[in-house]
């Protein structure tokens, strides 16, 4: 089967996008045995520049992607003949999933919805912003074949609040962004850990709840239990300077997946994690957990969007509520060391990721659900 993949840049190369997730996507629909070609279409810096500044005029405060003028510009730019596929497969370009005119049946992948982002990722937006939007996104998943979703919570919000039938939409949770002949896994063994390494990653200190993630590693050494917190993702210029000279935080900083040296870093600092914190704010669904998943590292993170496919309490870590503070996180890490759960949940982060978690899982699911929605 024949799969044309719409995406705004070479999903057989770039591993940097979307957090590497179109590449990460593309390598899952090869797994599941489906023949890919890649469909581009113009996404011109300038271009979009201009384009929202004209947005601006017209909507004010928003997301020029989330609107006709785009899907004009972005469906006009596409030269190939979206008949010869059997599926046509868009991951996230909602203007480009409503614009599409073709027989090829469409499949639409994506982490949320404009009714779960107003007033959780989006701030401020004008009214006349979030209804085109909410035009757009209707116009895309009326469109589609089948919707697919990386969460329960979106998926969800799709048939409450578009009306979309359940039978054309699913849930396929996304996949780690480490390619699995790289990823080293080893059975952890906490009893000899005279150490924790505790790591928190993420581009936005603030959202991802960085503040958090250093109390409870103060808190941890407060009461004796040896830790050090180490933070990746975060440039240089954006990590607080309070935190440069504080002995249990070491600042990685931002290392691109695409560069080899980083890569290989990145990597190093997965093999000698210990326990995965994530106190974020506000998420979809974040594909840093299937990492953490991969080395069979347990996570904290808190109760909200998307995350309930991504931890599973009691099984590969706990979500806390968003009222949670340092002492709160560092209770659940003293109460995991005292009745020796550190190892039980490493396994069961493992586990998750073979089953349901990684690219491969997700191809394999992805084929079974082709075959029972599309080609039935």
């Amino acid at each position: 089967m024949l799969i044309g993949y719409v995406a705004p840049t070479d999903p057989f190369k770039d591993k940097k996008e979307w957090s590497g997730t179109y590449y990460g996507l593309c390598e899952a629909l090869k797994m599941g045995g489906y023949q890919v070609e890649w469909i581009p279409y113009n996404n011109n810096m300038m271009t979009n520049k201009f384009l929202a500044k004209v947005y601006r005029v017209f909507y004010g405060k928003g997301s020029f992607i989330h609107s006709r003028l785009m899907s004009r510009y972005h469906i006009n730019s596409i030269d190939k003949d979206l008949n010869k596929y059997d599926l046509i497969f868009v991951p996230a370009q909602v203007d480009i999933v409503a614009g599409l005119k073709t027989s090829t049946p469409i499949i639409y992948y994506t982490d949320g919805t404009i009714p779960l982002m107003v007033d959780y990722y989006w701030f401020d937006f004008s009214n006349r912003a979030i209804k085109e939007a909410k035009l757009i996104e209707e116009r895309a998943l009326k469109n589609a074949s089948l919707n697919i979703f990386s969460s329960e919570w979106a998926a969800n919000s799709a048939i409450k609040d578009y009306g979309i039938d359940s039978n054309r939409v699913d849930v396929l949770p996304f996949g780690a962004n480490i390619d699995d002949s790289l990823i080293n896994y080893k059975v952890k063994d906490y009893s000899k850990k005279k150490k924790l390494n505790i790591l928190f990653s993420g581009v936005d200190w603030v959202r991802k709840g960085g503040n958090i993630a250093v109390d409870t590693v103060k808190k941890l050494n407060e009461r004796g239990i040896n830790s050090t917190l180490y933070v990746c993702g975060i440039r240089s210029e954006d990590f607080p300077t309070e935190l440069n000279n504080v002995d249990y935080v070491k600042n990685i900083g931002f290392l691109n997946k695409n560069e080899e040296s980083d890569l290989q870093r990145y990597l190093d600092i997965w093999e000698n994690t210990d326990i995965f914190i994530l106190p974020t704010r506000a998420e979809c669904s974040a594909i840093v957990l299937n990492e953490a998943n991969a080395y069979g590292v347990p996570i904290l993170t808190t109760e909200t969007g998307g995350l309930s496919n991504y931890v599973i309490n009691g099984i590969n870590g706990q979500r806390l509520s968003l009222r949670a503070n340092g002492k709160d996180y560092a209770n659940v890490i003293e109460n995991w060391i005292k009745n020796k759960k550190l190892e039980e949940l490493s396994l069961g982060a493992r586990k998750l990721y073979e089953t349901n978690n990684s690219w491969k899982a997700w191809g394999a699911k992805f084929a079974s659900v082709i075959k029972d929605k599309i080609n039935e």
